[in-house]
């Protein structure tokens, strides 16, 4: 008895040391994945940033900004007040209005007199949704520059002069910065920057894979030549990535830039269906974009994902606490050092101390997502997303 007892007891130490083995190879292979693209990806990115600002630079007065909206009375006074509060202003600003339903439209025309170069159309009859909002007001920029912005956003008073420093490129793509208005609501945060900061360090080192239409300037006169509307009509979502894969796919010059300088600041979700509806809505086109690079990142993230899920299982299940201890406070320590430089460049740091929470809540959120995506239809603004 007491011999089953000895054996037993070394079949749970031997499968605790393999398990232990398994973390310390995880560990190490993530960390240098991680590393070398966000890390050093960063490096290259920012040296490519500085690069930009001494080049020949763009005139705010090149700029036309289009201003997509539907059912926004809530939200966009803080954008119309962060309009009047600019210092410097472009060549005019559409707004489009996508059928609304609410006072939107009418809270518009009581800034108008307010705003400088303001104009307000609709979308036509037939024409539902912010991909048919920008073309029916692309069909009135009359400058070499095209910027979209969302609604619901706020810029620096000084947004412009900074855009001022940036040299002429066929497509920048801008940062878009989420804000919690409450403590709960930072993980709502928290994978966006994750995601932004793999994008950035992608950029270092070739090309982004997403942008965010909440803040995406490009030449008027490339997206009249490229634009593929007709290949992704029938997919309610996804523009700005679209737009994005057409631009790298005709290899004109695409730029990422992540001076928060640059950025338009959002609230987060305000509850969680929101939040799920939103992360639906965003992984939803990325079935139809047909990007090698963006398919091998998600395929990465999916191993990586479920490596890290399938360790957290196994030393629970088995008991393995001083195991499930090590993964988790090693996997917490690697992602503060590789992750530490964007956080910190874009100013969002705060955040970054919910890291833990974050650690044990996205392996459960990417279950969450990859089961809602084979059933679930996202909605947005009253709208189902189709995504096929």
């Amino acid at each position: 008895c007491f011999a089953g007892l000895g054996r037993i007891d070394y079949l749970q130490k031997s499968s605790g040391m393999m398990v232990l083995e398994f973390i310390i190879w995880y560990l190490i292979v993530y960390a240098v994945l991680i590393g070398v693209i966000t890390l050093i990806g960063l490096g290259i990115q920012r040296n490519k940033e500085k690069v930009y600002e001494h080049q020949p630079e763009i005139d705010p007065s090149t700029i036309t900004v289009l201003i997509p909206f539907r059912n926004e009375e809530t939200r966009i006074s803080v954008l119309l007040e962060s309009i009047l509060n600019l210092k410097q202003f472009p060549a005019e600003f559409i707004f489009i209005d996508d059928h609304s339903t609410d006072f939107s439209l009418k809270l518009i025309q009581e800034f108008r007199e307010q705003l400088p170069h303001v104009s307000v159309i609709s979308n036509p009859e037939m024409a539902l949704g912010k991909k048919w909002a920008l073309r029916e007001g692309g069909k009135h920029v009359q400058t070499r520059y095209t910027l979209t912005w969302d609604a619901d956003v706020v810029v620096a008073s000084d947004y412009f002069e900074q855009i001022a420093n940036l040299g002429h490129a066929e497509m920048y793509v801008l940062p878009a910065i989420l804000e919690p208005k409450k403590v709960s609501h930072y993980i709502y945060e928290f994978d966006v920057v994750l995601a932004n900061a793999f994008n950035a360090g992608l950029s270092g080192w070739s090309r982004p894979i997403f942008a965010s239409g909440a803040n995406l300037l490009y030449s008027t006169q490339t997206f009249e030549k490229l634009d593929s509307i007709a290949e992704h009509a029938h997919i309610a979502s996804g523009d700005d990535t679209f737009l994005l894969r057409d631009f790298v796919n005709a290899k004109v010059d695409v730029r990422l830039h992540t001076s928060p300088e640059l950025a338009i600041r959002t609230e987060t979700p305000q509850s969680f269906g929101e939040y799920l509806n939103q992360r639906l809505r965003w992984v939803s086109k990325t079935n139809a974009l047909n990007d090698a690079l963006n398919t091998y990142v998600a395929i990465l993230q999916f191993l990586l994902t479920a490596i890290f899920l399938g360790l957290l299982i196994t030393t629970a299940v088995f008991c393995q606490w001083e195991n499930l201890v090590y993964l988790l406070s090693s996997k917490i320590l690697a992602d503060f050092v590789l992750f530490f430089p964007y956080f910190n460049r874009i100013k969002r740091l705060k955040t970054l101390f919910f890291l833990p929470l974050a650690e044990l809540w996205f392996p459960i959120y990417s279950i969450v997502i990859a089961v809602l995506m084979v059933f679930y239809k996202p909605k947005w603004k009253e709208r189902t997303i189709l995504n096929k």
